[in-house]
């Protein structure tokens, strides 16, 4: 499992999508401070904050999800896991690697862009308006749902490697957040649907806010960890069973 993920780690350092994606991410973050910032007062650093929440439940790991789908393809298309399943290693590890990369890959990125931006705004703006309590809240809430959103990338790649599963991938959280916006509007106090958007990014997009605390963090956290496990536990079935010959 250690070389695997040294060789894993080694490649993903080594891939072009992986660059990309984290100028893209970066870039993202800092052109939402530069359109958002209305002035120096504790409001419109209030709405930069909120802003950045948006971008980092949703774009953010739709970015680097889809960088790391490439990822994975490339391993089918360029015939790596066969060498690697000759040499031993079991496919149940080679999912696994794939995710701990995967994870390590957004937080990565995630802490690259979001770190430099929070830098940025404290040295620079107002922020006596902000809640570190709040702040902390949403930002275990952003890395729970980066989570979530790459395994579920990481899934899709298996179940639909290439271009035709990164087609899916952006269709579907497409979908996913047109279902969420029309839901809010139809059953804002559901039950079912509080549930549901605590697992998938896209259900989190109208409703993180640093201005007050995110209501039951915590559950937020579990439920898309929750879904990241089963994300995985479904994805190492279904790559046990797939056809790579």
């Amino acid at each position: 499992m250690r070389n695997l993920l040294r060789t894993d780690f080694a490649r993903l350092l080594r891939t072009r999508s992986f660059y990309v994606s984290l100028v893209c991410v970066t870039s993202i973050v800092y052109l939402c401070i530069f359109f958002n910032s209305g002035g120096d007062n504790e409001a419109a650093v209030v709405s930069v904050c909120n802003t950045l929440c948006s971008v980092s439940v949703l774009a953010t790991p739709l970015f680097v999800g889809g960088a790391f789908m490439l990822f994975v393809s490339a391993e089918f298309s360029g015939g790596a896991i066969r060498n690697k399943l000759i040499v031993g290693h079991k496919r149940t590890n080679v999912f696994l690697s794939w995710s701990v990369v995967g994870i390590a890959d957004g937080l990565i990125e995630t802490a690259v862009s979001l770190g430099t931006a929070a830098i940025f705004i404290a040295l620079f703006a107002d922020t006596t308006a902000l809640s570190s309590k709040n702040a902390l809240a949403a930002a275990a809430i952003i890395v729970a749902m980066l989570i979530s959103k790459i395994c579920q990338s990481i899934l899709i790649s298996v179940v639909i490697p290439g271009t035709k599963g990164m087609l899916f991938n952006y269709l579907f959280t497409y979908a996913l957040l047109m279902f969420f916006v029309i839901m809010y509007d139809a059953a804002p106090d559901s039950k079912i649907m509080g549930i549901l958007s605590r697992c998938f990014p896209e259900g989190q997009v109208t409703s993180l806010n640093v201005s007050t605390m995110p209501d039951c963090p915590w559950l937020t956290v579990l439920c898309a960890l929750a879904f990241s496990a089963l994300c995985i536990i479904f994805g190492m079935r279904v790559f046990k069973k797939k056809d790579i010959s």
